[in-house]
């Protein structure tokens, strides 16, 4: 095992990749901070991140880059400290393999090594796989409490350099409770998704509803890019397919400690790349469940930009449109509330969300199937433009409808 100080592993100019969510090295990352002023510039590109540091004081010597504007690393990209590279999941692993998004150093957490030397990523399983393949040194946390789970993805003791141990508890989501107009939602969406299907869900309150719409079915699979606290509710309600090798699938667990306590080397759920989780399952629909900021009247998404602020990503969602488009019998479901003031009480006048032309696009509207509020569902397949307006339009906030009903003013 080689174990070594952060500092020997570092070079002025390096650019540096974060694992993300709880595959960050919290130690790690502190450290780094400690040091950056002493080694001149530094690139890092982080993801989803949990780590409050991200919302304090950060280094001038530190140039940030992500591709998302969610989770503690919000406040950086708001302030404009923090780069954003709006690309797909898909796209930054290729990136990364082909050293357009190049990377010197990999920093992330994995679990203790077991009696042959291999180290468990644990709850992660993303583009930081194809960093380690490419980066001159791969730095690691080792810390005892995050689980082993079911993965091919391990790291030996030999390909990596151990530069801080932790038994820190490890970073948490917890989960948010669905409101009703989020329950309605999710039962509209439950109409759409059969028995043996298999599901592609988020995080946050709408997947939460979902989870929880979806508790009376049975022999569900999953191929998600993140799993939260609804993969609990789906498993002890017996929805959950647990006979089939590998029916459960993930990129990144994300959630509270129960949920990470339930994850182990054979467990139900297991992890994979997410060139992995856009393979359909033969003989079980592709159901991608995701939602955005708002979509228009074409079927256009976006997912990313809210009033010029970037708060959102691309993430993983015309990837698993695109896969659920090519299941036998999947669909590409596009959810959300029909207006902005439904979900919060920050009292500010709701927007609809069902809008004539989106400012920014996320998603074609040629890679959305349906589209889904509280109010019905949206059938976009095989419909034209004309079509389009008057569907969509039938399932905004009612008061909303006659003006997107009418011609464009």
């Amino acid at each position: 095992m080689r174990t070594a100080l952060l500092s020997d592993c570092l070079r002025p100019g390096d650019r540096i990749l974060l694992g993300q969510a709880v595959a960050e090295p919290v130690g790690l990352v502190q450290e780094l901070f400690e040091l950056a002023p002493c080694l001149g510039s530094l690139q890092v590109f982080a993801g989803l991140s949990l780590n409050p540091a991200w919302a304090g004081p950060v280094p001038e010597a530190l140039a940030i880059s992500t591709y998302c504007g969610l989770g503690t690393l919000r406040k950086q990209v708001a302030s404009g400290r923090a780069r954003v590279v709006p690309a797909s999941l898909s796209q930054l692993s290729d990136f990364i393999a082909s050293r357009k998004l190049a990377v010197d150093v990999v920093m992330l957490q994995v679990t203790l090594a077991d009696a042959q030397g291999f180290h468990s990523l644990g709850c992660t399983l993303d583009y930081v796989w194809d960093a380690v393949q490419t980066a001159r040194v791969v730095v690691v946390e080792v810390n005892t409490r995050l689980p082993v789970t079911r993965s091919s993805a391990r790291l030996h003791t030999s390909e990596v350099v151990v530069a801080h141990r932790s038994d820190a508890p490890l970073l948490q989501s917890p989960p948010e409770m669905p409101n009703e107009v989020q329950r309605q939602v999710a039962r509209q969406v439950a109409t759409l998704v059969p028995d043996g299907a298999t599901v592609q869900l988020g995080i946050g309150g709408l997947a939460m509803a979902v989870g929880q719409a979806l508790r009376d079915r049975r022999g569900l699979k999953i191929r998600s890019g993140m799993v939260g606290d609804w993969f609990l509710d789906l498993l002890a309600s017996g929805a959950i397919d647990t006979h089939t090798p590998d029916a459960c699938l993930a990129s990144l667990a994300v959630g509270s400690q129960p949920l990470y306590d339930s994850l182990s080397a054979d467990g139900v759920l297991g992890f994979a790349p997410p060139s992995q989780l856009v393979q359909p399952v033969v003989g079980s629909p592709y159901m991608a469940i995701n939602s955005a900021i708002e979509v228009d009247l074409c079927g256009q998404v976006n997912a990313e930009l809210l009033g010029g602020r970037y708060v959102g990503t691309i993430g993983g969602q015309g990837d698993y449109f695109r896969a659920a488009r090519r299941s036998v019998g999947g669909l590409a479901i596009l959810a959300l509330p029909a207006t902005t003031g439904q979900a919060g009480s920050s009292g500010k006048a709701s927007k609809s969300r069902v809008v004539r032309r989106c400012a920014h696009v996320s998603t074609a509207q040629s890679d959305v199937d349906v589209v889904v509020t509280e109010h019905g569902v949206a059938d976009l397949r095989a419909t034209s433009l004309a079509e389009r307006q008057q569907l969509l339009a039938a399932i905004a906030d009612p008061p909303e409808r006659a003006a997107l009903q009418g011609p464009a003013s």
